[in-house]
């Protein structure tokens, strides 16, 4: 996860619950098959892990990130991974699936969502991955993706209705000062759960010059970006990637 750039007009809709701390601060451990991160953004957070198909966060008084990692992220490796990997040699039957439970408290907001990094260098140790891919499959108010583009109502997205995977979503992208992008699939559907081949966002990425199969796919996780309550994955994993 990116640590959020503080915009002023976010900041007066409410759009994110809360900014998300820079991910050097973030607690890790392997669990399972692979690693489980996680760090508060404000008060205190209760995050656990019992396997791939049991973790998540009880969080009534605090907000943050929390999420199961699959790859390299800031020079920590999940166990057993292939990953970093060109996406040229990603083979298109790859598959991964996230269910999950939100109970967000009366008026917190959250996504439930699929954080995955690619960058034109092999593994990056010390930053952020260059590219930032987010699935949203599911998310309440005030939580709103990054949007170079903001009006009265909130994040303007990139694109509408665009179908990937038999499933449609609205698109939203960001540009960081940096030169990096987070390009965010939010799915219409809100149905709280994904399954299936990260394939198609790859080549709409590519398809649109925001970056190319030659650059490498570090690191695939999912979680919540969650305001106070309780969030419980009940399945988790990636294959063929």
């Amino acid at each position: 996860m990116r640590p959020r750039p503080v915009l002023s007009l976010l900041a007066a809709l409410g759009a994110l619950a809360a900014l998300v701390a820079a991910p050097g601060v973030a607690a890790a451990a392997t669990c399972g098959n692979y690693y489980f991160k996680h760090f508060p953004t404000s008060g205190s957070i209760g995050a656990w892990c019992s396997n791939n198909n049991s973790w998540g966060v009880s969080a009534p008084g605090g907000t943050g990130f929390v999420a199961m990692v699959d790859g390299e992220d800031w020079g920590t490796w999940s166990p057993g991974t292939d990953l970093p990997k060109k996406l040229s040699s990603i083979s298109s039957s790859n598959s991964t699936w996230f269910s999950q439970q939100s109970s967000p408290a009366a008026g917190a907001g959250y996504d439930a969502t699929y954080d995955i990094f690619i960058d034109p260098t092999y593994a990056p140790t010390n930053r952020n991955s260059r590219y930032e891919i987010m699935i949203w499959v599911g998310h309440r108010n005030p939580n709103q993706p990054l949007s170079d583009h903001y009006n009265s109502s909130g994040a303007v997205p990139y694109a509408t209705n665009v179908s990937l995977g038999g499933r449609t979503f609205t698109v939203y992208l960001y540009h960081w000062s940096g030169g990096g992008i987070t390009m965010s699939y939010v799915d219409n559907a809100n149905p709280g759960w994904f399954s299936g081949s990260l394939t198609p966002f790859f080549n709409y990425g590519v398809a649109h010059g925001w970056y190319n199969n030659n650059d490498y796919l570090t690191s695939v996780m999912a979680g919540w970006e969650f305001g106070r309550g309780s969030y419980d994955a009940v399945s988790w994993g990636v294959a063929g990637l």
